[in-house]
């Protein structure tokens, strides 16, 4: 029995750990006030009231001539009431001095003013009250609105410029000699500190205002320094860098003094390398300095911790797709694969991206991600699943699957997306044999196709291009061939 398979039977699954962080920290009471249109997507923190009545004033809810109806009284239809030059007002314009009614234009002579009244006219008809559409302080919007774009133009239209909504603050501490400042080009065995920019784009949507720490040495002493000049101004602390296991990796040391440990390792991938204390009321994290697992233990534990705290973000879309290859996975892990998905047919179809050496490639490749919980080993190729949507809900059906011998494709901005997924040889034969891809990159010479497939449509070099026949005709497909320059089709 292995190391690692023995300390994930100790660590807790992601469930309980994520459990334990929820019921550990209440909220903090922080709030803001923003600008109503800087404030979309952000959570009220107090109730929104109207400021002022709306209209105003009485307005012509008609386009007409304005009357006294007192004057009216006497109207009946063998003596009717003549008003010569009525005053002519249109649809919400405040009724002139000594009026309080409309009466339809269409009442009068085309062209004239004058009107013939057969019957007496009620106060108030054709007028729109002052506060009929809004009282002057009627509640808007309760606490706990996530603010809509659409919410924009009528709070303004209100009176209301500003609104208070709530607001978490999250430090975010960098470690290491190697780390060079963003926009920097680093040097032999440095890297950029992205992970506070990583960790500010995934939080901003919660409206949690994320403040990073210049780079911290790799020395104990300095990263406590750096978390005690966090402790007064935020709500979260999360200090990046090292696994714990590394010669010169002291943040996880430092963090385990600082306080009640919470979690300490989960059984997920990654996951083995997360630690949340509290020190004092103050959460702390400690995690690894890779960006890749810092953005989905990001994901994994502070953003429920957010969304616990009455801060949640739209959850991301959700549809079912058929897997075209298999995926492994550990049974004492959770795990996060990231695939490209697109609509092949009338399926869609989802195929895992290369890990390990090309995880980051993979990231900027992926446009979804499949979430496997403890207990499962993996999916076999055709197995059903749900997974989660990086782009928007229609990207899918513009995506172009490309699998096999390619590592990038440039295409114009516009047209079908192309998503790329390097792949064996075997495993691209598989995929167009189950017509479970658009597109085959190919090395080699050309075999004799199956039934199936594939259509040869081209070849370049020691490569050639294929696919199944009958998904030529797409014209997403025919559109990406072209934009490759393949005509034979």
């Amino acid at each position: 029995m292995n190391r690692s398979y023995q300390e994930s039977r100790q660590l807790p699954p992601f469930s309980l750990a994520r459990e334990r962080i929820i019921a550990a920290f209440p909220a903090p009471r922080g709030t803001v006030d923003m600008p109503v249109d800087d404030s979309v997507g952000r959570i009220l923190a107090a109730p929104v009231h109207a400021g002022f009545a709306m209209p105003s004033t009485d307005v012509a809810e008609v386009d007409g001539i304005a009357v006294a109806s007192r004057e009216t009284i006497t109207a009946a239809a063998d003596c009717p009431v003549v008003i010569e030059t009525g005053a002519r007002v249109n649809t919400g314009q405040p009724l002139p001095p000594r009026t309080d009614a409309v009466v339809p234009i269409e009442c009068c002579a085309e062209g004239s003013t004058r009107l013939a009244l057969e019957a007496p006219i009620d106060a108030g008809g054709g007028v729109r009250r002052a506060g009929t559409e809004l009282e002057d302080g009627a509640l808007l919007l309760p606490a706990g609105h996530r603010l809509r774009p659409i919410d924009v133009g009528p709070l303004v239209a209100a009176g209301v410029t500003y609104v208070q909504v709530r607001a978490v603050r999250v430090g975010v501490i960098p470690t290491g000699g190697e780390l060079v400042l963003p926009g920097t080009m680093p040097g032999p065995g440095e890297s950029v500190a992205s992970n506070p920019d990583a960790i500010r784009a995934l939080l901003a949507p919660h409206g949690a205002e994320t403040t990073a720490h210049t780079v911290v040495p790799d020395d104990p002493e300095a990263v406590n320094a750096a978390i005690e000049a966090f402790r007064a101004k935020v709500d979260i602390v999360i200090v990046c860098g090292g696994s714990g296991r590394g010669t010169r990796d002291v943040v996880f040391s430092v963090v385990r003094s600082l306080g009640e440990i919470i979690v300490d390792g989960v059984a997920a991938r990654p996951g083995r390398a997360f630690l949340m204390v509290r020190a004092g009321d103050l959460p702390v994290v400690a995690l690894p300095g890779r960006p890749q697992p810092v953005g989905l233990l990001t994901e994994y534990f502070i953003v429920p911790l957010l969304a616990a705290w009455g801060l949640p973000a739209a959850a991301p879309p959700r549809v079912r797709v058929r897997l075209g290859l298999g995926i492994e996975s550990h049974p004492r892990f959770a795990e996060t694969v990231p695939l490209s998905v697109g609509r092949v047919g009338k399926n869609l179809i989802g195929i895992r991206q290369p890990r390990g050496r090309q995880g980051t490639r993979s990231q900027f490749r992926a446009n979804a991600r499949l979430r496997v919980p403890e207990a499962v080993a993996g999916y076999a190729p055709s197995d059903d699943v749900e997974v989660e949507l990086l782009d928007d809900p229609d990207g899918p059906d513009m995506t172009v699957l490309v699998v096999g011998a390619v590592e990038e494709i440039d295409l114009p901005g516009t047209g079908p997306r192309i998503a790329v997924v390097p792949c064996s040889q075997d495993e691209a034969r598989a995929l167009l044999d189950r017509s479970s891809c658009h597109l085959a990159v190919l090395e080699g010479a050309p075999c004799a196709p199956c039934p199936s497939w594939p259509l040869r449509l081209e070849s370049r070099g020691d490569v050639w291009f294929a696919a199944p026949p009958r998904l030529v005709r797409d014209p997403k497909v025919r559109a990406a061939l072209s934009a490759l320059g393949i005509t034979r089709c």
